[in-house]
């Protein structure tokens, strides 16, 4: 076995994260790139300066970004294919449009290749099966890119319920504003539902897996409602409000909208001793705190009736960015995949969420409540 491992990156938007944490990663050696664009395959930079995927740029300096691929000693390629046939890697991140993911993850999986899958996994439960199947077959590992997983102040919530700090929990919410996704996507495979999924399939998936990470607990009923009268270009909703139950008993609301002009995201613990509010922003200048604040995140907690200002908090930096949990997720995959250590979010943890997406997308076009156990 090499001293490091053989690694490559496929799609080359989202993708930018991956090829930070392969190039930062003392495990990895990142030995090819492969884009559909011509822009992308021609140097480090692609198409920042085009506004494409501007949030990731701080991950890579300058002096990196000017440089031709083939400086690096990188190959690259504007085909899947030719990957899966390159036999010197070993782990590829999967970055293209989701409704690639099944057709391109079981022919790398085929080829002997380990995968690092973006979300969601698949568009339905029988085509993440096919890539179940492919893996067993093929004795490979698939991790999934749900790096909220490694964020610092996911971490710091996770450790403070373990602490007992809030008891048992009896609810869990999240709410997520956020401008829409951007339209400068491949054949603008985004603001299709048949390539994407739409919104809870999209990313809801991510809010139905923090759920599950956080508490520790399955969600076993849903119910949805949405809104798809604001982005004509978008064919699928808006807005979705999800409620539903854990295993237990305890309750969760998930709130998700593509229709800001900022981004926030708070996530909410309560319990029967407290309760743990959390905060996350895209950017220090926010507009939605007057841009008064320079953090990324903070998390506060404090004991059931309280008195106002009760309580403690913590917050942090560049290292609660999506980018950077990108980042470092990646260079998490590597080592458990040398290791032969659990990633941090498997398979199954795709797969769940995926079941718990089509599931609310399904109570949205009903009007159901959609039992799952």
């Amino acid at each position: 076995m090499s001293t490091r491992t053989n690694t490559a990156v496929v799609g080359l938007g989202i993708g930018m994260a991956h090829v930070a944490g392969y190039l930062s990663s003392p495990d990895a050696n990142l030995v090819a790139v492969a884009d559909a664009w011509p822009e992308r395959r021609e140097r480090v930079g692609g198409t920042f300066d085009q506004g494409s995927m501007l949030n990731l740029r701080p991950l890579l300096d300058d002096e990196l970004l000017s440089k031709r691929w083939e400086e690096l000693e990188i190959r690259v390629y504007d085909d899947v294919t030719a990957v899966a046939e390159d036999p010197e890697i070993e782990l590829v991140s999967l970055c293209t449009p989701d409704d690639t993911h099944e057709s391109y993850g079981v022919m790398l999986l085929e080829a002997g290749k380990h995968l690092l899958l973006e979300k969601p996994v698949a568009l339905s439960v029988a085509a993440a099966g096919r890539l179940t199947a492919a893996a067993r077959a093929n004795d490979r590992r698939i991790s999934v890119g749900y790096e909220m997983r490694v964020n610092p102040a996911v971490l710091k919530i996770r450790e403070l319920m373990g602490a007992g700090v809030v008891g048992e929990v009896r609810a869990f919410s999240l709410y997520q504003y956020r401008p829409p996704f951007r339209r400068d996507k491949w054949e603008k495979w985004i603001q299709a539902k048949k390539r994407s999924g739409g919104l809870l399939v999209e990313e809801t998936c991510h809010w139905f897996d923090l759920a599950r990470f956080l508490t520790g607990r399955e969600i076993v009923q849903v119910h949805c409602v949405g809104s798809d009268r604001i982005h004509a270009d978008f064919d699928y909703e808006d807005i979705a409000f999800v409620q539903g139950v854990f295993t237990d008993g305890s309750v969760f609301q998930i709130g998700h909208a593509l229709t800001g002009f900022d981004y926030s995201l708070i996530v909410q613990v309560h319990g029967d001793r407290g309760a743990i509010w959390s905060g996350f922003k895209a950017d220090p200048r926010s507009l939605l705190d007057g841009g008064q604040t320079g953090y990324m995140g903070i998390v506060s907690w404090g004991p059931v009736n309280a008195i106002q200002g009760e309580g403690s908090f913590v917050t942090f930096g560049d290292e609660a960015r999506e980018g950077e949990n990108i980042r470092d997720n990646v260079a998490h995959t590597v080592k458990s995949l040398r290791d032969g250590t659990p990633f941090v979010a498997e398979f199954d943890d795709g797969l769940r969420s995926l079941q718990i997406a089509l599931a609310a997308r399904h109570s949205l076009e009903s009007g159901e409540l959609v039992d799952l156990k």
